[in-house]
């Protein structure tokens, strides 16, 4: 057995090791990559945005209380119309707020729009009588 080839053999892991560590390649790679993902502009919630998403949550969850007191055989209209009151009101602040935001951002116009004919449609529905 060979001990200085064994010896020059650990020399050369070290020196391989020690240029590795030196070389500082993933470090920077990484920092320059952290910048990167900092730079990037992510989307920013506005306070109208964001009063506009819990109005329309509100709008959604009446949705679905209305929907399941029309399914409950011992509720009455009159027991219903409250809610019915309740959902005008938070689409009429949805509406309202979302004339702030609708050239900045379309998605929530569109998602706005939606709940918009979906909710009018059940008003009208239950002010026409189609439930009696």
């Amino acid at each position: 057995m060979d001990i200085k080839n064994i010896e020059q053999m650990g020399h050369l892991r070290h020196s391989a090791l020690n240029t590795i560590t030196n070389d500082k390649g993933f470090k920077q790679v990484f920092d320059r990559k952290l910048s990167e993902i900092s730079k990037l502009s992510l989307p920013t919630v506005t306070d109208c945005e964001t009063d506009v998403i819990d109005h329309s949550d509100k709008v959604l969850n009446l949705l679905d209380k209305y929907a399941n007191e029309l399914n409950n055989p011992l509720k009455t209209l009159k027991d219903i119309e409250p809610i019915v009151s309740n959902i005008e009101k938070e689409l009429n602040l949805v509406e309202a707020k979302t004339s702030d935001i609708v050239p900045k951002n379309g998605e929530i116009e569109k998602f706005v729009r939606a709940l918009s004919v979906t909710a009018h449609v059940a008003m009208i529905k239950f002010q026409r009588g189609d439930y009696i």
